[in-house]
């Protein structure tokens, strides 16, 4: 996916919700983000039928970085969320996820 398409996606997408905070983003778009325990073999899941983001509290990191990797998640797994109508298979849809979180948090201090 080209990365002018993920930028322009971005400003749309902020300009719409007034932020480029992902739960300002997440909460304005409906969709809930819970806190669930689980093997740490992914860090997060987004789940399509009821627009809902997990995030695994279970996630290897330092305490001190725990709000860094929760952000990244939300901004990874919204990228799912954004990719819904973009009728990607499922490798493509990751790499999409991956780069709209990095685009999306640039700026972010």
């Amino acid at each position: 996916m080209e990365s002018e398409f993920i930028e322009n996606l971005i400003d749309e997408i902020a300009g719409e919700y007034g932020t480029r905070d992902v739960y300002e983003i997440a909460e304005k778009a409906g969709v809930s983000i819970i806190y669930e325990s689980w093997h740490p073999a992914t860090v997060g899941e987004f789940e399509r039928k009821t627009k809902t983001i997990r995030i695994n509290r279970n996630a290897p990191g330092k305490a001190e970085e725990v709000e860094n990797l929760r952000k990244k998640i939300v901004a990874h797994e919204l990228g799912h969320f954004f990719a819904i109508n973009l009728k990607m298979d499922k490798k493509e849809e990751e790499e999409f996820a991956q780069s709209f979180a990095e685009k999306l948090l640039e700026n972010d201090g």
